[in-house]
């Protein structure tokens, strides 16, 4: 929100604090080693390969690739959807989210047909959507990494409740979308 202020990224600024407490002694050693840098490198690199398809243009390639208004608009919305679940199950959502959106909006620029089911807009928020419902592996999300860390919390219980809360929140975004629509 400040970007323009100061001419520094987001990403330049999320570091900041981290350089300040270790400078200070906030932070030392010890704090910064219970940092799961793993997660933190997977969904910098799901940012990364989402930036690029876009940056490179290879998004908008693969997307203008299939003739979509062949296809059925509510069938790309549904497949799209379901692509970007599954995927956010297994790797981070937020990564998978930077990945599929901008496939996402070149499939809907390419397609005229896309209006019966909400447009661009629509398109968009069913993806984005489909991708915060992501969590049946403790790598899907966050606050899944801190609850499994816990030890109070076992993948195969994260999976059984991340199956019915990602089903039931499909069905609310395909409804949610019928009847805005």
């Amino acid at each position: 929100m400040t970007t323009s202020l100061h001419g520094m990224n987001t990403y330049v600024v999320s570091i900041i604090p981290l350089a300040v407490f270790t400078l200070t002694g906030i932070m030392g050693k010890e704090e910064l080693k219970l940092i799961n840098w793993d997660v933190l490198w997977l969904v910098a690199g799901g940012i990364a390969i989402g930036l690029a398809l876009d940056k490179t243009g290879l998004a908008a390639a693969l997307a203008h690739a299939v003739d979509y208004d062949a296809l059925s608009p509510l069938a790309v919305v549904l497949t799209l959807s379901l692509i970007c679940w599954l995927m956010a199950n297994f790797m981070s959502n937020t990564a998978t989210a930077n990945l599929l959106m901008p496939i996402a909006a070149a499939v809907a620029t390419s397609m005229e047909s896309l209006a019966s089911v909400g447009g661009i807009q629509g398109l968009l928020v069913v993806v984005a959507f489909s991708a915060s419902l992501g969590m049946i592996l403790p790598v899907s999300t966050p606050p899944n990494s801190l609850a499994y860390s816990t030890g109070l919390i076992e993948s195969r219980d994260m999976a059984k409740a991340g199956v019915i809360v990602g089903v039931v929140g499909l069905a609310i975004v395909y409804i949610a979308l019928l009847i805005l629509n």
